[in-house]
């Protein structure tokens, strides 16, 4: 047998790949390659940047070194003075993937959000279906060993939480102005599900992230004989034989390769993944036929479906304070879900987050859409594999999403303006989400003013980095649907993907800890059917 033959061929190493490459790997008796375009992080030599739990936006200012260079989405519009303009989109592209990368939140969502996947006519991805596999995951260090019906203890990504008896003053005065607007003390966001003010969760030990390739591929998963791990190696396309993928092509060490596979599994992202089916022939035949690509599988669905959390920020001037700061020196302090009333039959579509940094005198909020009714989609521009897909987010296309926002900034001009936040911080001003400019407008100004407020909103909406669904899962008769509840690619052999491409509706969630759920859980599926 070939050296360049596997049973499985996983595309893209990232927060699901990571998984894969571990699970697939236990069977000693199938040789498993994964291959990731960026480079490794060893566990002796992992970039500082990213090891770093105590400042997670380090990675995202560092240039183009761990992220894919210049890849462009567009955002908002549908105003008549708003120009649609493109948007910098930070995709991980290191080992690890988007958990390497991101601010480390690690939030399931609600059971309600799994249950409506199910009611989609996925078998087998209820709530009930699900928490074993986000229990299986994850260590959790506050209730892992006090509940666990809910939690996990033994798994490889730890949970932790800076919990609110060690507040500082700040963020203590920003939970009394939430509790002012009707919010508890839910203490658990992955345990408790209804509305309230949390300390929020993420995979972070010892001050370090805990990305999905530290957790999964640690130095005793590396040294099994059956998997080998290629990074700074790029797939350019799948070999495709009939209906059948074969293997990959890919650029490695300045030499064109391919690589035959029993099985190829894509965990590239909900913008790469699909590429990659795109120019393989599988996706809305009309199209790939435009482009001059033989069509094999005719799945309108790859592409479509594409979603993502639309968000804003705040930022406020700090008041001089004579005393030290008494902050954790925690970045993820104090968030909260609540709901807009913008749809009744839809709460906890809201999530928000405080924070304070003393050093550049500045409070700051986020906020973004938890469950939005806005959708979008990606389409090739080119056959070729080294130009992106064209993104579109369609952010805000939906006007119940404007709305949501609106009420949202609503809530936090309460807060700000509560007695206790006050005392610390002026008025604050709208930036875009992870900026902290003052030179924004005021919140209080543009909440006088509808139309100002859409124009600004609808010029400056982001993403929070929470791509997916654009390989939808459904049933085997759903034309839309482009895996089944296995992540098998209807209609072609030797393919399935197990990343966020395969979300249906996205979960009021960072949808790192969701992912790395369905990858454990398509882990299991694949097994099963070796």
């Amino acid at each position: 047998m070939s050296d360049h033959h596997y049973d499985y061929v996983i595309v893209g190493g990232g927060t699901a790949g990571s998984v894969l490459a571990n699970r697939l790997s236990a069977r000693a008796d199938k040789r498993v390659l994964l291959i990731e375009a960026g480079a490794d992080t060893p566990h002796d030599s992992t970039p500082p940047e990213i090891l770093d739990g105590l400042q997670p936006w380090l990675p995202r200012v560092a240039g183009e070194r761990f992220i894919w260079p210049k890849l462009n989405i567009l955002r908002a519009s549908e105003h008549p003075e708003v120009e649609r303009g493109e948007q910098l989109y930070e995709q991980g592209r290191i080992l690890g993937g988007g958990s390497s990368v991101n601010m480390m939140v690690a939030n399931r969502g609600l059971p309600a959000d799994y249950d409506e996947w199910a009611r989609h006519g996925i078998e087998g991805w209820s709530w009930a279906d699900v928490l074993p596999y986000f229990r299986k995951l994850e260590r959790d260090l506050d209730f892992g060993s006090s509940d666990p019906e809910l939690h996990g203890q033994t798994g490889p990504i730890p949970i932790a939480r800076t919990h609110s008896q060690h507040w500082g003053r700040f963020t203590q005065a920003s939970a009394l102005a939430l509790q002012a607007q009707g919010l508890n003390d839910i203490v658990d966001q992955n345990g408790r599900f209804e509305d309230g003010y949390f300390a929020p969760a993420v995979a972070v030990e010892n001050n370090q992230r805990v990305s999905a390739a530290r957790g999964y591929l640690s130095p005793e998963i590396r040294q099994r004989p059956n998997l080998t791990v290629w990074t700074d190696s790029h797939v350019n396309r799948l070999n495709v034989a009939g209906n059948r993928i074969s293997g990959v092509q890919l650029e490695r060490r300045s030499q064109v390769l391919s690589v035959s596979a029993g099985e190829v599994i894509l965990t590239a992202g909900a913008l790469q993944t699909p590429a990659l089916l795109l120019r393989a022939g599988i996706g809305p035949a009309d199209q790939l036929r435009d482009l001059g690509i033989a069509v094999i599988a005719d799945r309108p669905g790859v592409g479509q479906n594409l979603w993502e959390h639309s968000s804003i920020g705040l930022s406020a001037r700090l008041h001089e304070s004579p005393l030290p700061n008494d902050e954790p020196n925690a970045v993820h302090l104090l968030a909260a879900r609540a709901s807009s009333g913008v749809d009744a039959s839809v709460p906890s579509d809201l999530y928000l987050g405080i924070l304070s940094n003393w050093a550049l005198g500045t409070a700051s909020a986020v906020l973004w859409v938890n469950k939005p009714s806005s959708s979008g989609q990606l389409r090739l521009r080119s056959k070729d594999p080294a130009q992106y897909p064209a993104a579109d987010f369609n952010l805000l296309s939906d006007r119940r999403d404007l709305d949501r926002l609106r009420e949202g900034l609503r809530l936090l001009a309460a807060a700000f303006a509560h007695p206790a936040v006050a005392a610390f911080s002026g008025p604050p001003r709208l930036t875009r989400f992870a900026e902290a400019s003052l030179d924004g407008p005021l919140l209080s100004e543009l909440l006088q003013n509808d139309d100002s407020l859409e124009r600004y909103l609808r010029a400056n909406v982001g993403g929070v980095w929470h791509a997916s669904g654009t390989c939808r899962m459904g049933s085997v008769d759903d034309p839309l649907a482009v895996v089944d509840a296995d992540g098998r690619v209807i209609g072609v052999h030797g393919l399935r993907v197990a990343d966020a491409s395969v979300i249906p509706v996205i979960p009021r969630a960072n949808t790192n800890l969701p992912t790395l759920m369905i990858a454990e859980k398509l882990s299991d599926a694949i097994l099963a059917s070796a």
